[in-house]
Order: structure tokens, then C-alpha cells, then sequence
């Protein structure tokens, strides 16, 4: 019966999420620029100097303020992605400093998904928390996007590739901000794509108390051309005879199976549905053997089970949670 009912919730979702959809050919490839961008790990993630952090105050309630953080990327991505957001709810009233990081799915509109499942029980526990808005999403995406997301993956191989080196470069200056400044604890939990963000990061930064990797995609070429999630980035690769191959080869360095964390394994829990249509199994299986089985939990449920299966898996990340911090 849960396998019916996952199956029912995920195809209804991916029906909803390719009612918007590229109208035009985003195919681009600068065969160049591609080989350059995949070179050198090392330079790919260059770690980022500490920002300047500037805080749009909104209101203080309940003994949190609330805003955006902003400071400027440090990944040149277009004029929409100069500056880097992460909407927060600082407690003013605690001093343990425990903080949160949010990275939300692809597509999304809203920063509500995460929230729903897990805001509250942070608030209870006077933990800061930081949503990050992903580049090309919500405030950061340009005019000429017809929905949010649409141009952080796609066929342009350069733009995604450079969209995640941003999104990991963001996040690991407000790691280094919070640690060197705040002088706090980083939890950092993602979902989806922001799933895949999270796994890149532990790659390069050890510098993370917790990570959570929710219900995470990981070979970003496998996800276009082998799932439904894909289908129309897939349709413009094969339109221009782009094949998998190539794709895999070019997107190599934003692949986390192919490297290892080089954070402690015992602050890494993984979680994947058995029955996910969005993200598949046998690419979620993979990164899991690569990085040497760390902690996971595979619930009998899909892609929607962040909804279906929220108390569940609140209860479970927190467990997690309680006995690291």
C-alpha cells in the first residue's frame, strides 16, 4: 500500500512540476570553458575568504529576529546571483549557538518545504536558522526566467556547473562567517538538489557539526537522462546530440561519488525512499557505497515522503541531531 500510495504522490508531483518547463533550447556547451571549469578540484572549490555580512532586519518576535543575510558571491553567476540570501531567525536570547543551515530543492518557490518538517522543533530548541535561496530561484532568478530554478540546471553546461560551485562557495562563507565570527555549532541539512549541495560541501569543508542529506539526487547527468525529473533538459541534449557520456564527463566535478567526504562519517546521515521516481534508487545506493556506508535511513516511501512521511523523518534527523550537539 505505501508503495502505491508513493508512487500516486511522486507521479502527481512530477505532473505538477512539468507544467512549467523551458520553452526554448537552453542547449550550450563551450567545450573550452567546460575543460577548464572540470580541470582542477581544487581550484573549482576554491574556498571562499570570509564576507561582509550585511542583515536586512524585518522584526524581532518571540525573542528571534528575523531577516535576510546577505554579502557578495563569490562566484561570478549574473546579475540576478551578485549577492548571496539566506532569509534567518536568529534567537537573541540564547548562547549555546547552535546553527542551522536550510538548502531547499530545485524549483522551488517558496522556502517552505524544509520549514514545515523541521522549523519549529529548531525554534524550540533556540537553534539560528539560515535558508539559503539557491542561485536562479525566487529573488535570485532573472527576469527572463519563466519559474523559479530553470536556469540553475539545465542544458547549458557551463551555467550549471557554475551554479553549484556558487551555491557551495555561498554556503561555506556563512560556514566560515558563523565559526570565525559567531563562534557557533553548523548543522547543515538539504533536500533534493539541495541535497546533492550538501553532499558536494562535505567534500570540501570539514569545518560542519552535523550534515543531513535528505531524499538527495547525485549524479546530476544521470538524473536528466534517466528520470522522469529530466525529461525535457534530456530532450534538448539529445536534440542537439549531446550524448550521456559527455554530459557525465563534463559534469564530472559537481558529481559527489566520484570524491569522498573528508568530514567524519559519524556526523553524515543519509536519507533516500524506496520508492522515489524523482531521484532513483541505484544512484542514491552508489553515492552511499562510494562514501563507505555511512549512517542512512531508507523509508518505504518516494520523493514526496518529505510530506507524507514528515513526523517521521523530523523524528529520526533529530535523534540524529540530539546526540552530536
Amino acid at each position: 500500500m505505501r508503495k502505491v500510495i508513493s508512487n500516486i504522490a511522486d507521479s502527481y508531483g512530477l505532473h505538477s512540476l512539468h507544467r512549467e518547463y523551458s520553452k526554448n533550447d537552453q542547449f550550450k556547451y563551450v567545450e573550452d570553458e567546460v575543460s577548464k571549469l572540470n580541470s582542477d578540484f581544487g581550484e573549482f572549490y576554491d574556498k571562499p575568504i570570509l564576507p561582509e555580512v550585511y542583515l536586512e532586519k524585518d522584526k524581532i518576535e518571540n525573542s528571534y529576529e528575523k531577516g535576510k543575510l546577505k554579502f557578495l558571491s563569490q562566484v561570478d553567476n549574473g546579475i540576478s546571483n551578485k549577492d548571496a540570501v539566506f532569509h534567518y531567525s536568529k534567537c537573541i536570547d540564547e548562547e549555546k549557538n547552535i546553527n542551522v543551515i536550510l538548502i531547499h530543492g530545485w524549483r522551488a518557490k517558496v522556502l517552505n518545504r524544509l520549514e514545515k518538517v523541521f522549523l519549529d522543533s529548531f525554534i524550540e530548541r533556540n537553534y539560528n536558522v539560515y535558508r539559503y535561496v539557491l542561485p536562479f530561484h525566487m529573488e535570485r532568478s532573472p527576469k527572463t526566467s519563466l519559474y523559479s530554478g530553470e536556469y540553475f540546471v539545465s542544458a547549458d553546461v557551463s551555467r550549471t556547473l557554475k551554479s553549484v560551485r556558487q551555491s557551495v562557495s555561498d554556503i561555506r562563507a556563512l560556514i566560515s562567517y558563523i565559526k570565525d565570527v559567531e563562534k557557533g555549532k553548523v548543522i547543515i541539512i538539504g533536500l533534493s538538489l539541495g541535497g546533492i549541495i550538501t553532499n558536494l560541501i562535505c567534500e570540501v569543508e570539514g569545518n560542519i557539526d552535523v550534515l543531513i542529506s535528505l531524499f538527495y539526487a547525485n549524479n546530476l547527468s544521470f538524473t536528466v537522462f534517466e528520470t522522469e525529473a529530466g525529461k525535457y533538459i534530456k530532450k534538448d541534449f539529445l536534440k542537439n546530440n549531446f550524448s550521456y557520456s559527455l554530459l557525465s564527463k563534463s559534469w564530472g566535478v559537481i558529481n559527489p561519488c566520484l570524491r569522498k567526504p573528508i568530514l567524519d562519517l559519524d556526523k553524515i546521515l543519509l536519507v533516500s525512499g524506496k520508492y522515489d521516481k524523482y531521484v532513483l534508487n541505484k544512484d542514491t545506493d552508489q553515492l552511499w557505497e562510494k562514501w563507505g556506508k555511512p549512517e542512512r535511513y531508507k523509508y518505504s516511501c518516494g520523493h514526496s515522503g518529505i510530506v507524507l512521511s514528515k513526523n517521521r523523518i523530523k523524528n529520526d534527523v533529530l535523534y540524529f541531531i540530539d546526540k552530536r550537539v
